[in-house]
């Protein structure tokens, strides 16, 4: 039994209680490892660590993973000059980012296979977890720095550098160690560690961000504010905090290749999005923070500015533009695309907001991301994801919906276990991001538990010292049913976020009063107890005006599946993980159009325990003849080639 992260408003302080008591909706954020999936969850990440591309990366790129020990003897040093990332790149000043390459790609696999082991209890897997966390520990210097850097270059950058981002990436995997086992020198390790970064960059008094030409790494850099938050969660300690508003200040200082998060910008009305979309919508964490942590108004309207413009580039899946720069476009199902990286942080973006502004839309966010364009960039059929997607798929050959491939180096748009041509980074991200949704199911506030994001789980913490376990038996999302099990002598507020797409949200048979943040609230006295939800869900027709119409039921958004001839196009280390490309399709489904309001049947599948494929809809379309026809349009995470926006 780990111990739930301590409360946010009584660590804060004066100040900061005051303004906790302004938003009155800040919850506390669990500890990783007492949220563990189950049913369909379980049976996806299990297979994904044991016979998948998240458990076998590091055999398929043992160069970028295993042989090259960028933290230990292979750190950089003035000397280095070039390092094998995988990419085929040209020649440019830019080129100089691929030094720290391999510490992204090796510290968010690690986080990502540090959590799916601890998570399904793999023995194999948590023996290799260990291994990694004492090898790492084992190349802190004597005076507790932890990094990429030799003496000769640490800290002392002029130029684009991965220092700070080569720690985060790193710190994020061990501190979740950390949390599920309570391992205490890990914890002290990454302390003493940080406490060395803090005393390089003294708050005022340094500018970390001041380089000549950053690119990449630089901007990546600022996520150290996660590293921040998660010490000040477990610690308590103010100076956390206090380091994670001098590195976001110091950034908005200073020209940065990734200028999307900064307040002048955002402040722009006439201002969009321009950047790298992985370093933009990571990016909201920091000011997310900033904004509920301080009484600063800066913070606040740069926040608000933030989520205003985001909307412009949310694709109806909630994938956000990030194929690969934003370049000031707005979201378009045919046209624009998102990247996997930027799934995951936009995710991990949704759910730190989450723990400040116990809103149910965030959990909307949540589950729309994960269960649409997430599970909708995996192959349906072999262990592979896409480097980029777009809600409307009509090839996977290189380039968005080229017709055909132009065998050029620009392969974003095909599926694959690795992507070393590109870059090793969507797979490590795709392993990260169910992990991350877990851990965030569930928060405390005092005696009230919540529950935020729904699927098969268990969620165990303690209340007034006794033992509480919360068990969700469902199908969600492609079920509107949920059996909740909850266990534990104490009695408590039991608090179940209310869904938008829940159209009749009742409890044991009663409807129930949403209060004004999306919550349901019950009394939980003292015994086990067994609640029966349902949702109501209804399949439906929607129109988003800047993007078009699409079908839903529930959390799932539907496409209507195209035939495509699929090519392999590489073999890694066995059959089962191969690249392939699909050709453009010729499925005379694609003139198509949906009847506005078409009446739609729900069918489901018995004894199918992929919820992705357990579900379908008949829909009515007309042909280009106007004769009206039925189809059948399945959940974004059972196609390949589809269309759902129309």
């Amino acid at each position: 039994m780990k111990k739930v992260i301590a409360p946010i408003a009584i660590i804060l302080g004066l100040n900061a209680c005051s303004e906790m008591e302004e938003t009155k909706n800040n919850f506390n954020k669990v500890q990783f490892g007492d949220a563990q999936p189950k049913g369909w969850i379980y049976e996806q990440m299990h297979h994904d660590l044991t016979d998948g591309f998240v458990g076998h990366l590091d055999e398929m790129v043992p160069d970028l993973i295993i042989e090259d020990d960028i933290y230990g003897k292979d750190r950089l040093t003035k000397k280095v000059k070039s390092k094998d990332v995988g990419a085929v790149n040209s020649e440019g000043e830019w080129n100089v980012q691929f030094l720290w390459w391999n510490s992204e790609t090796q510290s968010n696999w690690w986080d990502g296979f540090i959590r799916h082991a601890l998570l399904t209890k793999d023995k194999k897997s948590i023996n290799k977890v260990i291994n990694y966390v004492e090898g790492k520990l084992a190349t802190q210097d004597p005076d507790g720095y932890i990094g990429v850097y030799a003496d000769d270059l640490r800290y002392d950058h002029t130029t684009e550098n991965g220092e700070l981002w080569a720690q985060a990436s790193l710190f994020r995997g061990l501190l979740a160690y950390y949390e599920a086992t309570d391992d205490q020198k890990v914890l002290d390790a990454i302390i003493k560690a940080v406490d060395v970064t803090m005393k390089a960059y003294p708050i005022g008094n340094s500018t970390p961000f001041k380089t000549d030409k950053p690119f990449a790494g630089v901007g990546h850099g600022l996520t150290f504010t996660d590293i921040c938050v998660q010490l000040f969660d477990i610690t308590g300690d103010q100076k956390y905090l206090d380091f994670a508003k001098f590195l976001f200040d110091d950034y908005n200082l200073h020209q940065m290749a990734e200028e999307d998060i900064l307040l002048k910008n955002l402040s722009d009305k006439n201002y969009q999005f321009e950047g790298h979309g992985v370093h933009t919508y990571e990016h909201l964490r920091s000011l997310a923070l900033l904004a509920f942590t301080t009484q600063e108004e800066k913070y606040k309207q740069g926040y608000q500015q933030y989520l205003e413009k985001l909307a412009t580039v949310t694709s109806i899946s909630g994938g956000p533009i990030g194929d690969e720069w934003v370049f000031g476009r707005h979201a378009n199902a045919d046209s624009t695309g998102y990247e996997y990286c930027s799934l995951q942080e936009l995710l991990d973006s949704y759910a730190l907001i989450k723990a400040y502004d116990h809103n149910g839309r965030w959990g909307d966010k949540m589950e729309w991301l994960l269960f649409n364009a997430a599970q909708g960039a995996r192959h349906p059929e072999h262990s592979s994801i896409a480097y980029c997607k777009s809600d409307n798929s009509y090839s996977m050959c290189g380039h968005i919906n080229a017709k055909e491939d132009q065998h050029s180096k620009e392969n974003r748009y095909k599926y694959s276990p690795v992507h070393k041509d590109i870059a090793v980074c969507c797979a490590p991200n795709a392993g990260r991001i169910y992990p991350y949704y877990i851990q965030n199911m569930y928060s405390t506030q005092g005696n009230v538990l919540a529950v935020d994001l729904y699927g098969p789980s268990q969620f165990t913490t303690q209340v007034n010292n006794e033992d509480v376990v919360i068990k969700q038996i469902t199908e969600y999302p492609a079920s509107d049913k949920i059996h909740l099990h909850v266990n534990g002598s104490s009695d408590f507020t039991l608090s179940l976020r209310v869904p938008t797409w829940a159209k009749h949200f009742t409890i044991n048979g009663q409807s129930q009063k949403v209060d004004e943040s999306g919550y349901v609230n019950i009394q939980k006295d003292a015994g086990d107890q067994v609640y029966e939800i349902s949702m109501g869900f209804e399949a439906e027709i929607s129109n988003d005006k800047q993007q078009g119409n699409y079908v839903s039921y529930g959390p799932l958004l539907f496409a209507l599946p195209f035939e495509g001839k699929a090519e392999v196009v590489k073999t890694w280390t066995t059959e089962k993980f191969i690249d392939e490309k699909v050709a453009y399709t010729n499925d005379a489904k694609t003139t198509l159009e949906l009847v506005k309001n078409s009446k739609i049947e729900v069918i489901k599948k018995e004894n199918e325990e992929d919820p992705f494929k357990s579900i379908q809809l008949k829909v009515n379309f007309t042909d280009k003849n106007g004769n009206t026809v039925n189809e059948f349009m399945l959940p974004l995470g059972a196609t390949v080639l589809r269309k759902s926006v129309f």
